[in-house]
Formats: structure tokens, C-alpha cells, sequence
């Protein structure tokens, strides 16, 4: 007998995968473009359960190779799955209404073992690298695998990842391989102190460089309190 969602399911999966292009090594670093935005953190326990997890400020934090950066408390199930696996996805989260309350859902104290994906409704699509999924609504992909953690004020945990995997919305990159962010549209967060609010890309701006001075190289600092 036909299971129709698990078919629903499959079809969505698929179209998401057909609007995937995977990006080479050498345009890793230009794909990772705004450097901070809003991300969704995919990892896998050590028993292949999927875990999701939201970030506000996640870096890249490293050109070649190409790195990321975040930190989060050590006894949150992302944390713990990272050290336990090495591996972690980046999935990059446009400014869409729909997505963002899907994402909310993925904040949730949910327990260990709860697919946070399937609850809020997010689209699991395989990775090409790393074992974790990539979310097919979010646009852009990170898949890292792991490089160093940093434990620091007691319970905070920084993680840094090296890619070893890129791919984005064909419709948001140029030929050039570099992103087209008014089709991208990465959201960033305003903080708890603006209630929630989110960020979005409304316009960009071409700033040329108007140094005339000389060569910095040649300053020196200033001796003797001068």
C-alpha cells in the first residue's frame, strides 16, 4: 500500500535536491557571504539521530580554508553532538516569515533524541559530505567537519568547523560563483533586546576606496609620547 507521506516527503525532498548546485573548494569562501547571519546547526548523535539547533551569530571566521564559528552551552545537544561525531552543517536561513517561525520551532527544549526538523516541518535533504542533513528551505550549506572547541566561562563552548562541503540555490549565485544576495536574503537578529526582531537585506552598496595617504606600511608608531 502507498504511504503518501512518506511519498509527500520524498518529493519534497527531491526538489530541493534538484535546486542544489554544489560549489568547489575554490568558492567556498566567496559563497560564505554575509560573514554573520541567522544559521541552523544540523548534527547527528552517534546513534544517527538528527538534531537542530538555531544560532544568531555564527562567523566565518577564516578565508582559506574556509572556517566557521559559534558558540553555544556545552550541555546543549548540539554541543554534545559535535564533540561526540567531529561533523556539523551550516544551513545559512533567508529572511522568509515561514521559515523563520519553522526555525523558531527548532529553539524549543525539546529532548534528546527529538528530531527538531520533523517537528517544526523543515525538509532533511542528504549531505554530499558530512552526515548530518542540510535543510532544503535554507539556501545556502556549510558542511564542516570539526577543527577545534574552546570551553570558556564555565559552560560555553566555542566551535569552529572547516567546509569541506558547499552548495547553495542555483538561483542564487552568478556564473562567477559569487552569491546574489538579493536572492539569497540571509537574515540576521537584532537580539533579545529588540524582541525578537529580525534583519533583512533590503539593498546593497558598492563603497570604493578613497585612501590617498601613503603606503600604511610606512607609518611607525609614535616614541617618547610624541
Amino acid at each position: 500500500m502507498l504511504d503518501l507521506k512518506q511519498d509527500t516527503e520524498a518529493a519534497r525532498v527531491k526538489s530541493f535536491m534538484d535546486r542544489k548546485v554544489d560549489v568547489p573548494e575554490s568558492g567556498y569562501d566567496r559563497l560564505g557571504s554575509p560573514v554573520a547571519s541567522v544559521v541552523v546547526i544540523t548534527t547527528m548523535d552517534q546513534e544517527g539521530r538528527v538534531n537542530a539547533a538555531p544560532v544568531a551569530t555564527c562567523l566565518r571566521n577564516n578565508h582559506v580554508p574556509t572556517c566557521f564559528e559559534f558558540t553555544m552551552d556545552i550541555k546543549r545537544h548540539t554541543a554534545q553532538n559535535v564533540l561526540a561525531t567531529k561533523q556539523f552543517v551550516v544551513n545559512i536561513v533567508p529572511f522568509d516569515r515561514a521559515v523563520l517561525e519553522r526555525v523558531h520551532v527548532t529553539a524549543m527544549p525539546f529532548p534528546k533524541g527529538v528530531n527538531e526538523l520533523s517537528v517544526a516541518g523543515l525538509t532533511a535533504i542528504p549531505s554530499r559530505v558530512v552526515r548530518a542533513p542540510r535543510i532544503g528551505e535554507c539556501r545556502s550549506h556549510f558542511e564542516c567537519e570539526l577543527e577545534w572547541t574552546k570551553q570558556w566561562f564555565e559552560t560555553r563552548l566555542t566551535i569552529v568547523g572547516r567546509v569541506v562541503a558547499a552548495s547553495i540555490d542555483r538561483d542564487c549565485i552568478d556564473d562567477k560563483g559569487y552569491v546574489i544576495h538579493e536572492k539569497l536574503m540571509p537574515v540576521q537578529y537584532a537580539g533579545q533586546a529588540y524582541n525578537g526582531k529580525y534583519l533583512g537585506i533590503s539593498e546593497t552598496m558598492d563603497v570604493a576606496w578613497k585612501w590617498d595617504g601613503p603606503d600604511p606600511k610606512t607609518y611607525y608608531p609614535p616614541t617618547n609620547g610624541q
